[in-house]
C-alpha cells in the first residue's frame, strides 16, 4: 500500500493536523500528549519521535471457555501515525506472543526483553529517513510509551498484580 518512503515521511503527520478547538481529535491532541511535550521539551522538538501505546490481552484460541491453553498477543501501536493507518493490519508491531497451556504465572518475564528495548529507545536509536535529503537523512530517533491499552486481566498482568 505505502512504501518505505511514504510511511517514513508519515511520522511527523501529528504536527499538522492537531486540532486548534480544543476537541481530540487524533492522539496528539489528548492530556498524555500535551503532558509528554511539557514534561520532555527535548523530546518534542523532533517531531519524528514515535509515540507508542502497547496493548495486551489473553486469547483462548480454541473458543472453549473451560480450555486452559491460552495465548497472550502483546502488541505497540505507533501513534505518530494519522489514526486511518495506526490500527490498520501492517502498522501495528506485535512484540510478544506469550503461549501457554495454563495462565501465565509472571508476564514480567516475558515482558522484561521488550522494555528494556523500549528503554534503548528512550535513551534514542540512529536512524536514516530516506524521504528526506541525502544531508538530512540521518537522525537520532526516540521513542516513548504513552500509555497502554487492555481490559481488567491484562491491566492485572501488565501491573504485576497477578489476579
Amino acid at each position: 500500500m505505502f512504501g518505505c518512503k511514504s510511511i517514513a515521511s508519515l511520522l511527523d503527520w501529528h504536527i499538522s493536523h492537531r486540532s486548534n478547538d480544543g476537541i481530540w481529535r487524533i492522539p496528539a491532541d489528548t492530556p498524555a500528549w500535551k503532558h509528554i511535550d511539557e514534561k520532555w521539551p527535548t523530546f518534542r522538538q523532533e517531531p519524528r519521535h514515535l509515540h507508542f501505546g502497547l496493548g495486551i490481552d489473553g486469547v483462548n484460541p480454541f473458543g472453549a471457555r473451560s480450555s486452559s491453553y491460552s495465548i497472550w498477543p502483546i502488541v505497540l501501536v505507533n501513534y505518530n501515525l494519522p489514526p486511518h493507518l495506526a490500527m490498520k493490519k501492517g502498522h501495528v508491531m506485535l512484540s510478544l506472543l506469550v503461549p501457554g497451556k495454563y495462565k501465565v504465572k509472571n508476564m514480567d518475564v516475558y515482558l522484561e526483553p521488550l522494555i528494556e528495548e523500549l528503554q534503548e529507545l528512550w535513551k534514542g536509536v540512529q536512524v536514516e529517513d530516506i524521504s528526506r535529503p541525502l544531508s538530512t537523512r540521518s537522525f537520532h530517533v526516540k521513542a516513548i510509551l504513552m500509555w497502554t491499552m487492555h481490559d481488567f486481566p491484562g491491566f492485572g498482568e501488565c501491573s504485576g498484580m497477578y489476579i
